[in-house]
């Protein structure tokens, strides 16, 4: 059992360092969202926008039972990209 767990815990590990990578990446994308917001003069939050990224993603889950979460999972996403483009306007 200990040797399955330890296993379960180094992919869990693996996968982190993976969504680490992956979010800085994001993030990037976000900036480079601002900056046409910003140029166009276009409000930080476009809910049909993120409403299409729900529902693209959570048809990316095979798992029922699991789809909830990610939809969660995808809209701490956004909210927290938001708040990050809110900071970046604000300091520059």
């Amino acid at each position: 059992m200990q040797d399955s767990l330890q296993q379960a815990r180094e992919t869990i590990n693996e996968i982190d360092a993976q969504m680490a990578e992956l979010f800085e990446k994001r993030m990037s994308a976000v900036r480079q969202v601002l900056a046409y917001k910003r140029k166009h003069q276009l409000p930080i939050l476009d809910a049909s926008r993120e409403q299409i990224v729900i529902e693209k993603g959570c048809a990316l889950i095979q798992d029922p039972e699991l789809k909830p979460y990610y939809e969660e999972l995808l809209i701490k996403q956004m909210e927290l990209s938001r708040r990050y483009q809110q900071v970046l306007l604000e300091t520059k």
